[in-house]
């Protein structure tokens, strides 16, 4: 059986397999042990390497500026074959834009150092008072935007296959906006699903996307299409209207401003813009679809349509546009781009 990173079950924390590790990462006796796995792990996130029981731990904490590593283990039995490493590639993808912080003493210290992490003195334990200890810390790999799309080149195939064939209700919108025949500019064009529904519309669409796998697919479907990151500081254009259906949610809140100001330099003077955003507050990771790390930024209305109106659009209308039942809230954004003066 191969072994699997993953989120820990309850009942495999209080399995037999599950004790000696526990032991081996606190170093305290079985009272205190008891303690930390009843007391302290339930408030803690707690993956695992799993190849039947549990061979291999890591127990961590989310900080608003950090994630901050308490325990990590590997069974004597289990070790050489980089479970290690695993489960610190694993958490550090709950959370790829915080620092991994973590305290040990010359045991494991090396183990710190072979991962670029870097190593301080720290204050000594009082559980171990004669042990010199260190405080490893290891810098953010990349940036949240190229992380997600990273995700999306190398998951393409998973996203395609994990994505409804209908189009998305942003479709609908546009044409309320826009008449057939419009040109439209459309920002992360995926796998095309929105594209064809606008073509056969009678909608011309200039389809673009940042990940070149999805390029490359709409290429051997026979479409025209062309690589674009949004964050690009030119769109192109003119176009009647610039179509974004759930890719500008990956955009963290300090980008959006420069990217919504490009996309109302590439659309002509009365063109519109209509965009889809997720709803909520705050920002977070998910390794859901693509099993891959994507961050996602949540809006309410009244800031986003301040970002809009900020970005020189007019007419901004944001709503929320969430189905009755469904599991995600969403909010539809229109603008216009005004005529000069």
């Amino acid at each position: 059986m191969s072994t699997t990173i993953r989120p820990l079950t309850r009942d495999e924390i209080e399995s037999d397999a599950f004790w000696p590790l526990l032991w081996e990462a606190a170093g305290v006796d079985a009272d205190a042990l008891m303690w930390i796995r009843d007391v302290e792990l339930p408030k803690l996130h707690a993956i695992g390497a799993v190849d039947g029981d549990v061979v291999g731990f890591a127990a961590y904490e989310k900080l608003p500026d950090r994630l901050e590593l308490h325990y990590l283990s590997v069974s004597e039995d289990a070790r050489g074959a980089g479970l290690g490493t695993r489960l610190i590639d694993a958490l550090c993808r709950t959370a790829p834009s915080s620092p991994l912080v973590a305290e040990t003493d010359d045991d494991a210290v090396g183990f710190y150092r072979a991962l670029d992490f870097t190593v301080t003195d720290a204050p000594r334990d009082a559980r171990w008072p004669d042990r010199r200890r260190y405080r490893c810390e290891r810098s953010p790999r990349a940036d949240s935007m190229d992380i997600t799309l990273n995700s999306y080149r190398n998951r393409a195939l998973r996203y395609v296959e994990g994505t409804p064939s209908e189009p998305s209700p942003l479709v609908a919108v546009l044409q309320e906006h826009t008449p057939p025949g419009a040109h439209v500019l459309e920002l992360g064009s995926g796998p095309g699903r929105d594209a064809g529904a606008l073509e056969a519309a009678g909608y011309t669409v200039d389809r673009t996307d940042a990940a070149a796998p999805f390029v490359a697919l709409q290429h051997a479907a026979g479409h025209r299409a062309r690589l674009l990151d949004v964050r690009a500081g030119d769109f192109g254009g003119p176009f009647d209207a610039v179509f974004a259906s759930a890719v500008l949610l990956h955009i963290d809140r300090t980008a959006l401003p420069n990217v919504l100001a490009t996309a109302r330099r590439a659309t002509r003077p009365g063109g519109v813009i209509v965009a889809s955003f997720k709803k909520g507050d705050g920002e977070a990771w998910t390794d859901a679809k693509l099993d891959a790390p994507r961050h996602f930024v949540f809006w309410r209305e009244e800031a986003l349509g301040a970002q809009f109106r900020a970005a020189g659009w007019r007419e901004v209308v944001a709503r929320d546009a969430t189905k009755p039942g469904a599991p995600d809230e969403w909010i539809f954004v229109t603008a216009t781009n005004p005529h000069a003066p």
